[in-house]
């Protein structure tokens, strides 16, 4: 079924309805898996990218290649969510003392390759993982009793020099502060990039502690209308937000509850840019039966993704009247690879392998995606077919997309141009997915 009547000439967003029409929670031989997507009426701010290439069919290169663009053993590149914290920091640094946060990373963690510290990721699995590194209060660290008065001044970079903000700071991180340049030039510039590197660290850590961001957190609801106005179709779960349930005993999703909190009370709290979580399962099955379990899992997964965009879309944007949070936020919805296709013998049986392929599907929601379109397809043997592309040089092609282009076009749907970024190997904006 179509998720809504398609408007120009993109294919509409589509899945199969496994619920029951009259009775979405109904379940037996019924699922609501993905009915999410049509509660949440997400059509209006998604679309997916199909067949992207992502140059390898190797675990980590990758999770390297989706995070980046370039497949390898290491970052060529920073990823996505670093050149988006690095591009918005000056905009930010004020009020987001969180650039870039890991909440869970069970595939790996993104690295924001040559780009300054502050566009590298914090890990935050947790609030209370937080407070022995983060939480200025005696109570949580009773070695800050007497040393965590504060005094605000102009912030000055590794060279001594204004950098046109303030920050609020102790004795202790004054002092700490003032080291770096007392070493600079008199070794080589790589010991002073880390030098500078340390420096850009310790403001960015008082800074946070002066924001206070553990209390801030403690007191943003994450999980909120999707309890205090939970989907009926979900009626037949369990008491968790996100889960899902196979039988009557056979399977049921727990803990990525946790997980989903904590990204939504980053987003909500406005102390961050970007976000990364994983979402549990491993579909790395090399099932010899096919892609049945990957599919279920699949669905659920899926189902919970569109429960967390539909709690963005009930959420105000901080700061932004009459704004979402959806309509704010970027959220993409990644694999590193795909699983290999069903391919018919001579014999007319079917080969059902469940095994790494390096061709797969990238989602794409929030205010300034192009709603309700599938852009890009398969071929019968699951590779990509050609699309749209402007390339780097503002030049228009059609090819295969490749991962590069995947983050080029997220980059520029948060608002970057081309010439702002560098991918190695080259890339291009993938057309239709941007809101014109």
């Amino acid at each position: 079924m179509n998720l809504a009547p398609a408007s120009g000439a993109y294919k509409p967003l589509r899945t199969w309805q496994s619920w029951n029409p009259q009775d979405p929670a109904a379940r037996g031989s019924y699922s609501p898996l993905m009915y999410g997507f049509t509660h949440f009426a997400l059509h209006e701010q998604l679309s997916v990218l199909h067949g992207v290439d992502q140059g390898t069919n190797d675990h980590a290169s990758a999770f390297i290649s989706a995070m980046c663009g370039v497949a390898g053993a290491d970052y060529r590149a920073p990823a996505v969510h670093s050149v988006i914290a690095n591009h918005l920091y000056e905009k930010h640094r004020e009020s987001r003392p969180l650039p870039f946060v890991v909440v869970s990373g069970d595939r790996g963690t993104p690295v924001g390759m040559g780009l300054p510290s502050h566009a590298s990721p914090v890990r935050v699995p947790s609030i209370e993982a937080l407070k022995p590194m983060l939480s200025a209060k005696p109570s949580d660290n009773a070695w800050w009793t007497g040393l965590d008065a504060r005094t605000e001044g102009p912030e000055l970079n590794a060279r001594g020099q204004p950098t046109g903000s303030n920050l609020k700071t102790t004795t202790v991180e004054r002092f700490s502060l003032s080291r770096a340049q007392q070493f600079l030039g008199r070794s080589t510039a790589k010991v002073d990039n880390y030098l500078e590197g340390l420096h850009g660290s310790l403001s960015s850590v008082s800074r946070v502690l002066a924001t206070d961001v553990v209390s801030l957190l403690e007191g943003t609801k994450g999980i909120d209308a999707l309890k205090t106005n939970r989907p009926a179709y979900l009626s037949s779960y369990l008491n968790e937000t996100f889960t899902y349930t196979f039988g009557l005993a056979n399977f049921h999703l727990t803990g990525l509850d946790p997980r989903m909190d904590m990204a939504l009370r980053l987003l909500k709290s406005d102390l961050c840019t970007s976000v990364h979580v994983s979402l549990q399962l491993d579909f790395d099955t090399h099932n010899g039966h096919g892609h049945g379990y990957s599919c279920a899992h699949g669905r659920g997964l899926m189902d919970c993704v569109a429960r967390f965009l539909g709690e963005l879309k009930a959420s105000p944007a901080p700061g932004k009247p009459g704004k979402t949070l959806l309509d704010d936020t970027l959220v993409l919805v990644m694999s590193e690879f795909g699983r290999s296709w069903a391919s018919r013998g001579s014999d007319g049986t079917y080969s059902l392998p469940d095994d790494h392929h390096p061709y797969t599907s990238v989602c794409f929601a929030g205010g300034n995606v192009a709603g309700n379109r599938q852009v890009g397809s398969y071929t019968t043997r699951g590779l990509g077919v050609p699309v749209d592309i402007v390339e780097e040089n503002g030049q228009p092609s059609k090819r295969v997309p490749r991962s590069a282009d995947a983050v080029t076009t997220a980059l520029r749907i948060m608002g970057m141009d081309t010439h702002e970024f560098f991918i190695p190997g080259g890339y291009g904006e993938v057309v239709g997915l941007r809101k014109a």
